[in-house]
């Protein structure tokens, strides 16, 4: 973790404003999204295919508040979220009457509604035009010297975020809440039987992880200054769940280690979309089959199985 860390920090200073920088940033958003989904999938229980929606409130709510309102930023920012986590809780209540393939089929619903708004309600979001002119952060009010507008300084802003949003779920998780969401998880009926009301604990899951995307939406439409519904489709939410099916459900981890592979995988195949496109869609049902488990995992008990036997075969 302190390897990452001081890559993390020294990335801007070797690249500079360069397209390192920007698929860096691009990174730690959507690691962002792919932890928050995590917290749904890996500890709650709870498969969403909506997360892109949430996602897009969150960048439509912070675009508008600053474009056509004149709030800052920093404001935005914070009623981003707080906005997604309101949609959340009305669509989390009733969703959860529902068990199975019926929740999943309403999260899809959801992400369907909420791409068609995003594309049809013109006098809100521009439309398939989308809105432009999203600003950049201001600077910081108790230090008015501090700029955003370079892609170095948003990328240590977005580090910033990304570092206090993976402490939080680590703290989630470790925490009684955490604890109760597993044996929610694990056994709603023993649950309920213990005087635990599944309820509960999955509607804040659910409020909490909508509430981090929309964190990471208003994030991403102010760093490209731009709100369009072609970022927050269908297609951005499967990419995000092959993220955290490839990482691995339920790790704290895996989800960035997911996220990364698929950017790469991405990059080097950014030409041919439609060969990018299958590869996705194969690999995903290769991993449900195969490795439920996702990819981390096995490769740390591989490096752990193969590190003592380089080290005995150095001291023979």
């Amino acid at each position: 973790v302190a390897g990452a860390v001081a890559i993390a920090v020294a990335l801007p200073l070797v690249f500079g404003d360069g397209y390192i920088t920007h698929v860096a940033i691009s990174v730690l958003i959507f690691v962002m999204l792919a932890s928050s989904l995590n917290l749904l999938m890996g500890y709650a229980g709870l498969v969403s295919i909506a997360h892109a929606a949430f996602f897009g409130i969150g960048g439509y709510a912070s675009a508008i508040l600053t474009i056509r309102h004149g709030v800052p930023f920093w404001a935005a920012l914070a009623l981003a979220p707080l906005c997604t986590a309101v949609v959340a809780l009305a669509i989390g209540l009733p969703s959860f009457r529902t068990r199975g393939i019926y929740y999943i089929i309403v999260t899809v619903a959801f992400q369907l509604i909420a791409s068609e708004v995003f594309d049809n309600w013109y006098s809100m979001t521009g439309g398939g035009l989308g809105l432009r002119g999203v600003p950049r952060p201001g600077p910081l009010p108790f230090l008015p010297g501090v700029s955003f507008e370079s892609e170095a300084a948003y990328y240590y802003l977005v580090l910033i975020v990304a570092v206090v949003v993976q402490a939080f779920i680590i703290g989630m998780v470790r925490s009684p809440l955490g604890i109760t969401l597993m044996a929610v998880r694990d056994n709603e009926a023993k649950s309920l039987m213990m005087g635990v009301n599944p309820l509960g604990p999955k509607t804040l899951a659910f409020v909490l992880a909508s509430a981090i995307a929309g964190l990471a939406g208003s994030l991403y439409v102010h760093y490209l200054q731009y709100a369009n519904p072609e970022f927050f489709t269908f297609a951005v939410s499967i990419d995000i769940f092959l993220a955290v099916i490839l990482g691995g459900v339920g790790t704290l981890w895996g989800p960035a280690f997911g996220v990364i592979v698929l950017e790469v995988i991405r990059e080097v195949l950014r030409e041919t979309v439609a060969l990018r496109l299958l590869l996705f869609g194969v690999l995903l049902v290769v991993l449900i089959v195969c490795l439920p488990q996702g990819l981390l995992q096995p490769l740390g008990r591989l490096a752990q199985r193969l590190l003592p036997a380089r080290a005995a075969a150095s001291r023979r």
